[in-house]
């Protein structure tokens, strides 16, 4: 595998020209990527004459290629030339076949697709240049991700703007400014590796995505999501908010194995704001910044990575917001690759790439395409540690180094006092409110409803014969019936409003309900018995007695907690596995 690259320039033509006499008569597989920095209208009218060109003197050669703000040539990221590329492959098995999308009618898309897909022998690659919606591309993922997770899919988003639209195109077909533009790699000797780095790291404490339709949040914690940049960053929404926030994007998180980085786009008159891509309601986000420790951390690892697949080629996509990261410093990330590997690629608005199966479209990223035919080579020798003693870090760079530090720390802190908290207010086994934070909740609330003339209740069980059990089962299976039962429960008392319930020592357990009428806390007080009764344990049947009452205007708290106990050993006189009440 080979590649070739040169800028758009007078001797363009001649240069083409050397090229196909360079691999005349090779019937290998061949193809022709182009970038064009999306702001330079000289070289956007430029584009039809290098596509004549090339269709001239490279006849049969497919071609792709998309609007960048940034090229890769000779190892370096350019930002205002015009770059064409040609990838040689030199094994006789590998095959290439650039696919104009946008051209295919919507309502045959998916399906035709998929089987195209399926059809193709050996594919191992595929490639993806689009200026499409997010959601348009969403629907392709979602077809590409019914194949066998193996097959690696990468790409990249073209870049523009209001005056200078993004576009993608592929052969001979015209330009589109809404469509993807796809090349499928296959053979049985083309191997394939792709990988990601990051390197932004959150700042300060998440905030709930409180309400969101598709890639515009309204919302963060109840409040306007352009709050958010306006009052902490003291970012504006201006013509520069966009350049602005794509230095400060957000982490969503999903759950703890899910996350990832998407950059705000702008402010609409509401304060809401307009996302990269749709973001999940009830996920968490966080403000983030380029920790160059993490970035280059990041990078270091993808390489050596790549040394141990040895490519004969490196392609990468690098996100604009890198960019602006590094504020030209940005070949940091790519020049210990360029000296030792061939590198191709551009800066894109967004990087694809598909990871554990899933087609992602990531944001502030480098995805690297590691390719070669036939085996592993000897190793090569990438300098790591040079990355990392020639970013050069400027003071904004440090001073980020010291925020992310402190940060961490104090949410470190943070994250004690609560696990602090949850400590002294949490039963250690059944994870319920313990006896002295269940009995707060009742003294605090009858406090608070005494002001407001509210009934409240208590609803007070016990397990039945449970020294029984433990002398004939053993005590870990006490502790496994009493747990099982707390998780039961709890789960039952969290779909009711203004219920609290706890451990009140050993197997008895408090229920607080305030605001609920009595035949409703007689019902909630059979659930609670039938709840325990039908929980299966296979070394016995469990059942509880129960006690419930209602707290009286002319009596004390602690008269309300004796009268409930009270109750409860009167079922237990009664025969147990009911409840007894004084309602």
């Amino acid at each position: 595998m080979r590649l070739l690259q040169t800028s758009y320039d007078d001797r363009f033509p001649e240069i083409i020209k050397d090229w196909m006499s360079s691999i005349s008569g090779n019937n290998t597989a061949s193809l022709f990527h182009v970038y064009i920095p999306y702001d330079e209208e000289d070289l956007r009218n430029s584009l039809e004459e290098v596509r004549k060109i090339l269709k001239e003197n490279a006849p049969g050669i497919p071609v792709i290629g998309c609007s960048a703000t940034g090229e890769i040539l000779d190892g370096a990221m350019l930002d205002d030339e015009l770059v064409v590329t040609l990838l040689i492959f030199e094994d006789p098995t590998t095959r290439i076949e650039v696919l104009p999308y946008y051209e295919r009618p919507d309502d045959i898309d998916s399906q035709w697709l998929f089987e195209h897909l399926q059809a193709i022998p050996d594919l191992k690659g595929i490639e993806v240049l689009t200026a499409a919606t997010y959601e348009t591309l969403e629907a392709i993922g979602k077809v590409i991700d019914n194949l066998p997770e193996e097959i690696d899919v990468f790409g990249g988003v073209a870049v523009g703007d209001v005056n200078f639209p993004s576009f993608v195109f592929a052969n001979d077909g015209k330009q589109s400014f809404d469509g993807s533009a796809v090349v499928f790699y296959s053979g049985p000797e083309l191997h394939i590796q792709t990988d990601r780095m990051f390197g932004w790291k959150p700042i300060g404490y998440p905030f709930k995505v409180t309400k969101v339709q598709g890639p515009v949040v309204y919302e963060l914690d109840e409040k306007p999501a352009y709050e958010v940049y306006n009052h902490y960053l003291h970012i504006k929404n201006d013509k520069n908010f966009f350049y602005n926030a794509l230095e400060f994007p957000w982490e969503v998180r999903i759950d703890e194995e899910t996350a990832y980085i998407r950059h705000a786009k702008s402010v609409n008159p509401d304060g809401s704001i307009l996302m990269s891509s749709n973001i999940p309601e009830g996920s968490d986000v966080k403000i983030t910044f380029g920790d160059p420790r993490r970035i280059i951390k990041h990078t270091k690892q993808v390489g050596d990575k790549i040394r141990e697949f040895g490519p004969q080629v490196v392609n990468i996509v690098n996100c604009m917001g890198r960019k602006l990261f590094w504020a030209g410093k940005e070949k940091v990330e790519i020049k210990e690759i360029s000296k030792h590997l061939m590198t191709t690629g551009f800066s894109a608005l967004g990087e694809v790439m598909r990871y554990k199966g899933n087609t992602l479209l990531n944001n502030l990223s480098i995805v690297t395409v590691a390719m070669r035919e036939g085996p592993i080579p000897e190793k090569i020798e990438l300098d790591i540690d040079e990355i990392e003693n020639k970013s050069n870090m400027s003071i904004t760079a440090r001073l980020a180094i010291f925020i992310n530090t402190m940060t961490e720390e104090l949410m470190e802190k943070n994250d004690q006092l609560n696990e602090m908290l949850y400590k002294a207010s949490h039963d250690a086994l059944t994870k319920l409110y313990n006896r002295g934070a269940i009995e707060r909740i009742i003294y605090e609330g009858a406090e608070e409803c005494d002001l407001i003339d509210k009934n409240w209740h208590l609803i007070m069980f016990d397990i039945d014969d449970f020294k029984q059990i433990n002398d004939q089962h053993g005590h870990s299976e006490g502790d496994n019936i009493l747990k099982t039962i707390a998780r039961t429960l709890d789960e039952y008392i969290k779909t009711l409003d203004a219920v609290e319930i706890g451990r009140w020592g050993g197997e008895e357990f408090m229920v607080y309900a305030r605001g609920y009428d009595d035949e409703k806390v007689k019902e909630i007080a059979d659930t609670i018995l039938l709840k325990i009764r039908n929980e299966a344990f296979h070394v016995c049947k469990v059942t509880a007695s129960v006690g419930v009452t209602r707290h009286r205007k002319d009596e004390d708290v602690l008269g309300t907690i004796n009268r409930v106990d009270e109750l409860l050993y009167e079922a237990k006189a009664n025969g147990k596995d009911q409840f007894c009440t004084d309602l």
